[in-house]
């Protein structure tokens, strides 16, 4: 997989230039003005939201900042810049990571053994897949043996449909929310609003937690397993605004 994936780039950060700015207000086009002077894209753009619902939660990212800019804080501003500088140019790679994706589903690889990790997936992955076939029209296949069986065409088809209908700013969300979860059905849930950003974690990672409880917790994946939690939190935010 080439190092350039939309998946990585839509999380691109910049310097960290110093805080000059008094006050942050949101334009009358929805972009972001510190002491009336606009916020700009890595590529020079002027970053614009597409609705007020997500212009004001930006905006609060930049009147949060402390000395320095720290962009690993501002996850919303990132998704902005995402939309606006990369998006509109990656259209077909977009598409071919989103289908990867699909093809190797988190949620279509249940665990073989033990019978208390199997009830807890299908627990949490069964509905998510019911409402994706239901709301969506999308029939994700479970592989349950060693022989790979691939999604249905049809499937692939109408997944490619939505994703090239989707806006820059709602394939920036889902190009950070589909590695961060493993699954591209559980991004298209909460993008949707099926499930909430802390749920989404939670199904994402119910193998992880199953294992930290037989071995013990480990500092380093609490700390990164937290980091997850709180981006699939900010995603939340992302998506709620643009609905």
């Amino acid at each position: 997989m080439p190092s350039d994936k939309p998946a990585k780039r839509a999380d691109q950060l910049g310097h960290r230039p110093k805080r000059f700015w008094k006050e942050v207000t949101v334009t009358e086009g929805l972009g972001i003005a510190l002491d009336g002077r606009p916020v700009k894209t890595p590529s020079g753009a002027h970053l614009v939201l597409p609705v007020h619902t997500l212009a004001h939660p930006v905006a609060a990212e930049w009147a949060a900042v402390g000395e320095h800019v720290d962009y690993d804080a501002m996850p919303l501003t990132r998704l902005g810049f995402a939309a606006i500088d990369r998006m509109p140019d990656i259209q077909d790679e977009i598409v071919s990571e989103v289908l990867r994706y699909a093809e190797t589903d988190l949620i279509c690889y249940p665990s073989e053994y033990p019978e208390s990790l199997i009830a807890q997936e299908a627990e949490l992955w069964d509905p998510v897949l019911h409402w994706a076939r239901q709301d969506l029209g999308l029939e994700f296949h479970q592989n349950l043996t060693l022989i790979h069986r691939p999604q249905p065409a049809q499937t692939l088809e109408r997944l490619q449909a939505f994703v090239r209908g989707m806006t820059p700013y709602e394939q920036a969300g889902l190009m950070s929310a589909t590695p961060l979860l493993g699954s591209v059905v559980l991004a298209m849930a909460l993008w949707h609003g099926h499930l909430t950003g802390e749920a989404a974690f939670v199904a994402s990672t119910v193998g992880e937690t199953f294992q930290a409880g037989i071995w013990g917790n480990d500092t380093e994946a609490d700390q990164r397993r937290n980091g997850m939690k709180a981006q699939a939190v900010s995603l939340e935010i992302w998506f709620s605004g643009l609905r």
